[in-house]
């Protein structure tokens, strides 16, 4: 109107949407399901699996001959011919046929294991099943018994050995960048050849993807401190079949969901729900040097008074707290983001639009600077926040000299003196002078108290 007083000009700022890749996770089974391979099956409770779980094969025949049974399923098994598979035999008389066997795949109704000793002829045929299943299975009740507010994916690669396995993994990763933070990996992936050079792909800092394995006493020692993607668990001697311990962890890790009510915990002595605690008596040397080796097993809290089984130790191959990674991952993700979401409200902002010169650079850190104190608030980095604006090799030389102990420092070289060291730079619409010093917060290990007791009489 013409003879309007005030005119209000508006502007929408779109704040980012939470990144969700550190709560996601995916429990990997070949064969377990009826799902093509590469399918993702998001499960929200136990009861989600039911519905997807490959079925189990009548056998209509089975013989012995020179140590190797062959079976004859009453119809196809839909298991891929020449393939080698754990195969799990119930029902048989005589029951010397049943149990966990590995299987090659003859014929589309045929397969065959090899069994020692002749325990005759089968007078009752049973069923057969993938061994892959009643893994599926106990990791996702397991999984579940932590509690029912985190869900999981579960990952199909394919009926197979485990090189094919591994290869279909890797290929899944390849084509979907950035989709699951954590992999639950099954039981005879262990110390393989093929699974340890996978692991050598991601040990970058910023690879943010890892791998929660059970391993044995005899293969732990295949893995090596470099695997900072790897967080290994040995199983107690007398866990049931029906346990994944390792899925107990991979929920923990998965449940952390920071923000400034809901902070980040240590993962080391974690409380987790219905999985067996490795056996403390006679086995002091063993699990110290499953500690040495940064191996996790699940222990009790009886050191405390507390009944309670917990998580020994938490870390990745590395020797760090799977904390320390995981803080890394959170401000590597959540800076990057919070800095794209500023260029972009900034090129959509016309009241206040966002330019490559000093006011804009001011801008970008103080952005950043408001996630590193997010970091500390949601207990996942330690140090005092502070801003400085200096040269990069000025602000080098001081993180070298220890000036900046106890801060998190965010640095951003101020623009004329970042165009004069890099002329190129400024035509291109590139600026690198945001730099952080960044220590990620951990929890207690190993606390010494000395106690100093004396005979003194007054």
């Amino acid at each position: 109107m013409a003879n309007q007083i005030v005119t209000v000009n508006v502007t929408q700022t779109v704040a980012a949407a939470p990144s969700a890749l550190l709560r996601t996770g995916a429990l990997i089974t070949q064969g377990g399901t009826t799902t093509a391979s590469g399918t993702l099956t998001l499960l929200t409770q136990l009861s989600d699996l039911t519905p997807v779980l490959a079925t189990t094969k009548s056998i209509s025949s089975m013989s012995l001959s020179g140590g190797v049974v062959t079976v004859t399923t009453t119809s196809p098994h839909g298991w891929t011919n020449a393939d080698v598979i754990p195969v799990t035999i119930a029902g048989v008389t005589p029951t010397a046929y049943n149990g966990n066997v590995t299987a090659t795949v003859t014929g589309t109704s045929t397969f065959t294991y090899p069994l020692g000793g002749s325990p005759g002829s089968v007078t009752v045929q049973g069923t057969a099943i993938l061994g892959a299943v009643a893994e599926l299975v106990s990791m996702a009740t397991t999984f579940f018994a932590q509690g029912s507010n985190v869900p999981v994916y579960v990952l199909e690669l394919g009926e197979g050995i485990v090189s094919a396995g591994v290869t279909a993994l890797s290929s899944f990763i390849t084509a979907n960048p950035a989709l699951i933070y954590s992999y639950l990996v099954p039981r005879e992936w262990d110390a393989a050849a093929s699974f340890l050079t996978l692991l050598g792909a991601f040990n970058t800092t910023t690879s943010k993807t890892y791998f929660h394995i059970t391993t044995t006493l005899g293969t732990y020692s295949n893995y090596t401190t470099l695997m900072k993607c790897a967080l290994t668990t040995v199983q107690a001697p007398l866990a049931p079949a029906t346990e994944f311990t390792a899925a107990a962890q991979f929920w923990v890790t998965l449940n952390y969901n920071p923000s400034s009510t809901n902070r980040v915990t240590p993962l080391a002595f974690s409380y987790v729900q219905a999985v067996t605690a490795y056996p403390q008596k006679g086995n002091a040397a063993t699990l110290t040097a499953l500690k040495a080796a940064n191996v996790g097993y699940i222990g009790t809290g009886a050191e405390g008074g507390i009944s309670n089984t917990v998580l020994f130790w938490g870390h990745t191959m590395d020797g760090n707290p799977f904390n320390y990674w995981y803080s890394v991952d959170w401000a590597q993700i959540n800076i990057g983001q919070a800095l794209a979401n500023a260029v972009i409200n900034g090129s959509n902002n016309s009241l206040n639009p966002l330019y490559y010169n000093q006011q804009g650079i001011n801008v970008l850190q103080d952005v950043a600077t408001a996630q590193v104190t997010n970091a500390v608030t949601y207990g996942l980095a330690n140090g005092t926040v502070t801003q400085v604006e200096l040269p990069v090799a000025d602000f080098t030389a001081n993180l070298q000299a220890g000036l900046y102990l106890g801060q998190l420092v965010v640095n951003a070289e101020p623009f004329l003196i970042y165009s004069g060291e890099n002329p190129n730079d400024y035509a291109i619409g590139k600026y690198a002078g945001l730099a952080c010093v960044y220590t990620p917060l951990r929890g207690f290990e190993q606390i010494l108290f000395n106690l100093n007791v004396t005979n003194f009489i007054a």
